[in-house]
């Protein structure tokens, strides 16, 4: 499959041309006229394929994932620059024509029209086979899940479109956040249903979405939801395919979630056509571009991740912690790759889910599984509160420097308020944990109103 992405790498810029074409208006995506029709595209199965896969390779902009990294990492109590200079990300005195902001909201609307151009067009192919149709359009409503879960949780309640049809997107008004995770959830498990149960299509990369990644998604909106038994339920139904997936033991350099096709992979985006991510190359290097604000008190004596994961540099005579999880800058081996989904979160969603359900033992059995990985001792909380605790720390000490979820964590929990007010150089009003409407699209499209604060 390797070779089929560089030998199709000038039909997904063909197809990226589609759906990342500059646009006049907040969700307009113009087809460039040059461009082959859809008829064409969805004609044959390579070029069908090649459309499936540019919804990946548009998800891998550098604006993309920059910003889910950094600008998340930022506005929550994660990161710090090691200029050790404010911004407004993290102050968190956002203004609506915030670049990135601005960036961030566009890029994932260019995406999810990718999604909706593949659903439209596979669904209306008369010479693709049935089976490979199914697959790739749930191939699609899972990635444009994916989005839109991002997309809420940023702003709230957002346009929910679900077409290319740009005289409906163009003015199309907020959707509540109920809808639009409705939507998610109806999306995730029509996929679930129509996507492949292993990786034997894509000759064992992980870089194509299966039904597990389908329900490890599913498990994580279902938690932000708070729907603990269902949460519970998609998790275990991941966990339990051990002939697929187990967690890494041992970590290192060369044996960690991060490496290309390891076990504890559920789902990762190759920056194409490169052995490394962009993680390891541009944001979080050896060389400390980011911090972690709370990097010297937030693991405990002889944790794994903070010998494995982390490093050290010095700024102003302060010694910092600063975060590598990915190892390869612009190197060869080992091959890495942006990891979105992993076995490791399925654990802490399902023990936190346990807990909720009074389900003791059995968080404190997932929970252990973390711990354990880390070479931490294996927790005997028993009170639900304290237990729930853990949990929340193990997921900042699990999770940090991946895709936002600190960010996120904060938010969904409700300790956002109590925790931002009182961070160092945070100039916090509740309102904040809403990201700015862009002005661009406000102004482009009249019926979008700017969340509160702004």
């Amino acid at each position: 499959m390797k070779n089929n992405f560089i030998k199709h790498t000038y039909i997904f810029s063909f197809f990226l041309l589609i759906g990342l074409t500059s646009c006049d208006n907040l969700l307009e995506v113009d087809v460039p006229s040059e461009q082959l029709s859809a008829q064409t595209v969805y004609a044959s199965e390579p070029t069908a394929e090649a459309a499936v896969n540019g919804i990946y390779q548009s998800m891998v902009k550098i604006s993309y994932y920059n910003s889910l990294n950094i600008v998340l990492g930022q506005t929550s109590d994660e990161f710090i620059p090691k200029t050790l200079l404010s911004s407004v990300y993290t102050t968190n005195e956002i203004i609506d024509t915030d670049s990135s902001i601005s960036t961030m909201w566009t890029e994932f609307y260019k995406t999810i029209f990718n999604a909706n151009n593949v659903i439209e067009g596979i669904s209306g192919s008369t010479t693709l086979t049935p089976a490979k149709s199914k697959e790739w359009i749930a191939e699609a409503k899972f990635l444009r899940a994916y989005n839109y879960f991002y997309m809420t949780n940023l702003w709230g309640d957002i346009p929910l479109v679900l077409s290319t049809n740009k005289d409906i997107s163009a003015l199309a008004p907020r959707n509540t956040q109920a809808e639009v995770y409705n939507q998610i959830i109806k999306d995730l498990e029509e996929a679930s249903a129509d996507l492949p149960a292993n990786y034997d299509n894509y000759t064992a990369l992980r870089i194509r979405a299966t039904k597990w990644a389908a329900q490890a998604l599913l498990a994580r909106v279902n938690l932000y939801l708070g729907k603990w038994t269902e949460a519970s339920a998609n998790a275990t139904v991941v966990i339990n395919e051990t002939g697929t997936y187990k967690m890494i033991t041992g970590l290192s350099s060369t044996n960690s979630p991060f490496i290309a096709d390891n076990k504890e992979a559920i789902l990762q985006i190759p920056y194409f056509n490169f052995t490394y991510s962009y993680e390891g190359s541009v944001l979080f290097t050896t060389t400390g571009t980011y911090m972690l604000r709370n990097g010297n008190t937030l693991f405990e004596t002889g944790d794994d991740r903070k010998t494995k994961w982390t490093g050290t540099t010095t700024v102003s005579g302060v010694t910092y912690v600063i975060p590598i999880k990915y190892k390869n800058a612009y190197t060869a081996t080992p091959v890495e790759r942006s990891t979105i989904l992993r076995l490791a979160e399925l654990y802490l969603i399902r023990a936190e889910a346990r807990a909720k359900l009074n389900d003791i033992t059995g968080a404190q059995q997932d929970i252990n599984v973390i711990r354990n990985r880390a070479l931490l001792p294996s927790t005997a909380l028993t009170d639900p509160a304290q237990l729930l605790d853990l949990i929340s720390l193990e997921r900042q000490r699990e999770l940090f420097a991946e895709n936002g979820h600190r960010w996120l964590d904060l938010k969904r929990t409700g300790k956002i308020d109590q925790v931002l007010s009182t961070t160092a150089g945070k100039i916090w009003s509740s309102t904040d944990s809403l990201y700015p409407i862009p002005e661009s699209a406000r102004r482009s499209n009249p019926f979008l109103t700017q969340n509160q604060g702004y």
